[in-house]
């Protein structure tokens, strides 16, 4: 019960002051958004101005059964989320929170579905993964196969600083 009582606490804040920013900053209750707000440094390369926080809690909106809430995050997602920005973000940290969230929320979406609910859905999110996953493919393009840690969102690997 604690738990889903701060998990809504900080959930319902960033609606109500930080969407669609990547980030609730909670001491102004403000977004945090990279390149608008002071930068922490690479801390910041997990920011890709893509509702960081939202995606990341679609799944635990199902969890906890907070199901009106869940539709609503994924409206928002599929109306507001585009990857197609010049940004450069940490491959590892977008892979687990964004495409991690993204086929999360789908999964939630089709289990929604088999209980009758979410009837409108039609694999929105999983296009998205599919999106995001094809941007991430020229960061396993190396020598080794292992991954650069950093990929442009619309430039892959070309232009980031160190890789080629």
């Amino acid at each position: 019960k604690q738990s889903k009582e701060m998990f809504l606490h900080a959930y319902n804040s960033y609606m109500m002051h930080a969407f669609p920013a990547d980030e609730l900053m909670p001491l102004s209750c403000k977004g945090r958004v990279r390149g608008l707000t002071q930068s922490r440094g690479e801390v910041d390369d997990a920011l890709g101005r893509y509702m960081l926080t939202l995606v990341d809690s679609l799944d635990s909106l199902i969890v906890m059964k907070e199901y009106d809430k869940f539709e609503d995050a994924v409206k928002h997602v599929i109306r507001g989320l585009s990857f197609d920005t010049d940004i450069t973000v940490n491959l590892f940290e977008a892979n687990i929170r964004i495409l991690g969230g993204l086929l999360g929320g789908h999964t939630g979406c089709l289990y929604l579905q088999s209980i009758g609910k979410l009837t409108w859905y039609s694999n929105e999110l999983l296009l998205l993964s599919v999106d995001l996953a094809d941007r991430f493919l020229p960061a396993f393009d190396t020598p080794t196969g292992l991954p650069v840690p950093k990929i442009n969102l619309r430039h892959g690997t070309h232009g980031i600083k160190g890789q080629r």
